[in-house]
C-alpha cells in the first residue's frame, strides 16, 4: 500500500485493501517425517505461489464479471489447487509410514480480506 496515499481516489485504496487469505497449513501439521520433509516442503512452497497467483489475479481483474466473479473464477479454483496440493502433503506422510495429519482439508478454501 505504500505510495497509494497520493490522490484520494476511493477505488485505489479499494483495490489495494482487497487481498486473499487463506488458512495456514504449516503451523497444523504433526512432526514431519525427515523422509518426508523436502516433498513437504515443497508442497507447501507451492501453497504459497498458488495464493500469490490468485492475489496476482484479483488485482488484474477488478471490475471483470458479474458478481459471482470473484469466487467462481478465483477463489473456486484456489480452493481446488490448494486441496489437492494438501492431499499430497498428506501422502507424503503416509508414504513413509507415518499417520497422515487429519482436518487439513479444511484448509482449503480462502477468502477475501480487506486492508
Amino acid at each position: 500500500m505504500a505510495g497509494q496515499d497520493g490522490g484520494g481516489d476511493a477505488s485505489a485504496s479499494t483495490k489495494a485493501a482487497s487481498t486473499i487469505s487463506c488458512p495456514a497449513v504449516s503451523g497444523s501439521l504433526p512432526e514431519i517425517p525427515a523422509e518426508a520433509r523436502a516433498e513437504v516442503d515443497r508442497n507447501l512452497a507451492l501453497l504459497d505461489t498458488q495464493l500469490a497467483e490468485a492475489n496476482k489475479r484479483l488485482s488484474t481483474s477488478q471490475g471483470e464479471g458479474g458478481p459471482n466473479f470473484v469466487q467462481n473464477a478465483i477463489l473456486g479454483p484456489l480452493a481446488d489447487k490448494r486441496a489437492s496440493t494438501i492431499d499430497r502433503i498428506e501422502l507424503s506422510f503416509s508414504r513413509q509410514g507415518s499417520t497422515a495429519p487429519s482436518g487439513l482439508d479444511a484448509l482449503a478454501g480462502c477468502s477475501l480480506a480487506s486492508g
